[in-house]
C-alpha cells in the first residue's frame, strides 16, 4: 500500500536580486494547497493550485490531470478555474467510486496524493485497507470484506473499537485476517480454525446469519489490579496493559465463545519501552487460580514502539512482564546457566528449593512432560489419563493428559507411562520432536535422511525406535549428541540438558526471539 501523504509546496526557491536597496525577493514553486488527502462518504474534491508561471496567471483556467492508482495512467482532465492571486481553484468528483482506491493530481510534475475509500468513516486509516471495511463502531461491511480478500488472503483492518463485528460469510473467503488498534494491539484470526460452517450448523442457523465478535479489551479496575497482583506476586515488573482478548460467535439470539482452536494465532500487545527478549515473556492470567503462565512470544521494534508477538491457541487474558536478576546459586560457570536462565524468567523452568536448580540431576518423565506443557503454552487442564499407572489425584496428571492428547507423549506396550522413572536421551528427543510438530514446524526425514542425519553418531544403531526422533531432533538442531560421535541415547538425561532442549525447541520454533 502506497504511503499516504500530503503534497507540500515541492520546491522553494530564493533569488536574490539585487537592487538599489539590497532586497530579497521570495519566489515559490507550483503547489497545491487545500486539496484532502483522503476522501470518505463523498467523491467532491476541493483545493486549490498555486502557479508561479506567468503564462497561466493571465489565463483563466488551467489542466490539471488525474492520475490512476498507478500513478501513470491519466483517468481525467480537471480544469481548475483562476480565483486570485496566483491561486486556481480545483472542484472534480473522483472519476470512478472504486474502493480504497488512489487518485493523482498532477500539475507540471507537482503531484497530491488523494486516497478514496467510501466506508471510511473514522474506522480506519488512509493508506489501511481497513478503511473501506469497517466502521467507527467495529462492524465489518461483508461487501467490502470480500472485496479485500479478492486481493489479500491475509490482511490487516485497523479499528478505532476494541469490539469489532463480522460477518462470517465474508470472513469465510480469507485465510486469516488481523484486526489492529491504533496503539499496536492486535489478533490475527486464523479463519479455518473457526470451522464457521459447523459453528453456524451448531447454532442452527444458517452462515449468513452468523457474525464473528471479537473483544480486544483492556483491562481496567478491580480485573486490571488483580493481574498486577499477579505480577507483582512474582517479583516481576508490568510492561504491558492486560488485554482480555475474545473470538464469540453470535447468532440465532445465541453466543458461544471459542476456548481453544487447534492451532497457534498471533496477537500483538505494546510494550513499555526497550526489553532484553532474555528477560521478558508474554503471559496468560487465569482468573480463576489468579496465576501467570508463559506464553511463547517474541519482541521486535516498529518504528518508535516495542510489540510483543503472541502465539498460543487459546483465548484469555495477555500481558507482558519482566523478571530480573534470575539466577541460581548452584549455576556459577555451568556450561548451560545462560539457557536455564532465560527459562527461569520466562517462567518455564523452576529451581528445586534454597535457591538452586540441581542441573546434573536426573529428571523424570512426568517431569519432563510438565516442562513441555508449559513450554508450549498449553493449559494443563486434562484429568482423564490414558495410561493405567497415571492417577488423577497424583501432580502430573493434568500435565500428562495434556501432553497425551497433544500427542507428545506415549506409553508402553502395557499401557502405562512410567511417570517416576527417568527419561532417558531418546525419551526426551522423541518428546520435542513431537512437540515442535505440534507447534506447526513437523520434521519428516526419510530413511536415508535419518540416516544422514546420524553418520556422525557411533552408537546410532542402539536408538532402535527412536532412531526417526533422534534424526528429526539433530537435523533440527535440538540435539547435538553427548560428544561430536555419540548421541547416548540410552543415558538418563539430567535437568540441564533438558532446559537446552527445551530452549533449541522454543527457538527453532519462533516461539522466542533467537
Amino acid at each position: 500500500m502506497k504511503k499516504i501523504f500530503a503534497s507540500k509546496i515541492s520546491a522553494l526557491i530564493a533569488s536574490l536580486m539585487i537592487v538599489s536597496a539590497l532586497v530579497p525577493v521570495l519566489a515559490f514553486a507550483n503547489s497545491f494547497e487545500g486539496v484532502p488527502t483522503s476522501l470518505s462518504g463523498t467523491t467532491n474534491v476541493t483545493g486549490q493550485v498555486y502557479v508561479t508561471d506567468s503564462v497561466y496567471t493571465t489565463g483563466k483556467t488551467i489542466p490539471v490531470y488525474v492520475y490512476g492508482e498507478d500513478n501513470k495512467t491519466v483517468v481525467d482532465v480537471v480544469y481548475a478555474t483562476y480565483a486570485s492571486n496566483g491561486r486556481y481553484d480545483i472542484d472534480f468528483d473522483v472519476p470512478s467510486v472504486t474502493y480504497s482506491t488512489y487518485y493523482y493530481l498532477n500539475y507540471h510534475n507537482v503531484t497530491q496524493a488523494v486516497y478514496y475509500n467510501p466506508y471510511y468513516g473514522g474506522g480506519g486509516f488512509p493508506g489501511f485497507p481497513s478503511g473501506g471495511v469497517i466502521d467507527g463502531n467495529g462492524n465489518v461491511d461483508g461487501t467490502q470484506l470480500t472485496n479485500l480478500f479478492a486481493t489479500d488472503k491475509n490482511p490487516t483492518i485497523t479499528s478505532t473499537s476494541d469490539v469489532v463485528t463480522i460477518p462470517a460469510d465474508a470472513l469465510i473467503k480469507g485465510e486469516t485476517l488481523t484486526i489492529k488498534l491504533e496503539d499496536g494491539t492486535s489478533i490475527t484470526l486464523p479463519i479455518a480454525a473457526l470451522k464457521l460452517e459447523e459453528k453456524a450448523k451448531s447454532l442452527g442457523i444458517e452462515l449468513s446469519a452468523l457474525d464473528i465478535k471479537v473483544e480486544l479489551k483492556k483491562l481496567t479496575g478491580d480485573a486490571a489490579k488483580a493481574v498486577s497482583d499477579a505480577v507483582y506476586g512474582i517479583d516481576a515488573k508490568p510492561l504491558a496493559t492486560p488485554v482480555d482478548f475474545k473470538i464469540i460467535a453470535v447468532g440465532g439470539g445465541k453466543e458461544e465463545q471459542y476456548t481453544k482452536l487447534d492451532v497457534y494465532f498471533k496477537r500483538t500487545l505494546p510494550v513499555i519501552g526497550s526489553v532484553d527478549s532474555d528477560k521478558v515473556t508474554g503471559v496468560v492470567y487465569n482468573p480463576d487460580t489468579k496465576e501467570l503462565s508463559f506464553v511463547p512470544a517474541t519482541f521486535a521494534t516498529e518504528g518508535d514502539k516495542t510489540i510483543a508477538t503472541l502465539l498460543r491457541n487459546s483465548t484469555s487474558i495477555y500481558t507482558v512482564i519482566q523478571l530480573d536478576n534470575v539466577s541460581f546459586a548452584d549455576l556459577a560457570n555451568h556450561w548451560a546457566k545462560e539457557d536455564i536462565e532465560t527459562l527461569a524468567a520466562k517462567l518455564v523452568v523452576e529451581g528445586t528449593g534454597a535457591n538452586k536448580f540441581e542441573p546434573k540431576r536426573n529428571i523424570t518423565r512426568a517431569e519432563f512432560a510438565a516442562l513441555i506443557v508449559r513450554s508450549l503454552g498449553l493449559d494443563a487442564t486434562g484429568t482423564t489419563s490414558k495410561f493405567s499407572d497415571v492417577s488423577s489425584s497424583q501432580w502430573y496428571a493434568g500435565v500428562v493428559a495434556t501432553a497425551a492428547e497433544a500427542g507428545i507423549v506415549q506409553g508402553d506396550d502395557k499401557g502405562k507411562f512410567n511417570p517416576n522413572a527417568n527419561i532417558t536421551r531418546k525419551e526426551l528427543s522423541a518428546m520435542v520432536v513431537r512437540a515442535l510438530g505440534y507447534a506447526g514446524k513437523e520434521v519428516t526425514l526419510t530413511d536415508a535422511e535419518a540416516s544422514a542425519a546420524l553418520a556422525a553418531f557411533t552408537d546410532a544403531s542402539s536408538l532402535g525406535w527412536a532412531k526417526a526422533e533422534v534424526a528429526a531432533a539433530v537435523k533440527s538442531g535440538i540435539v547435538l549428541g553427548q560428544t561430536t560421535t555419540k548421541v547416548v541415547g540410552d543415558a538418563s538425561a539430567s535437568r540441564a540438558e533438558a532446559a537446552t532442549m527445551v530452549i533449541r525447541l522454543l527457538g527453532n520454533a519462533g516461539f522466542i526471539n533467537n
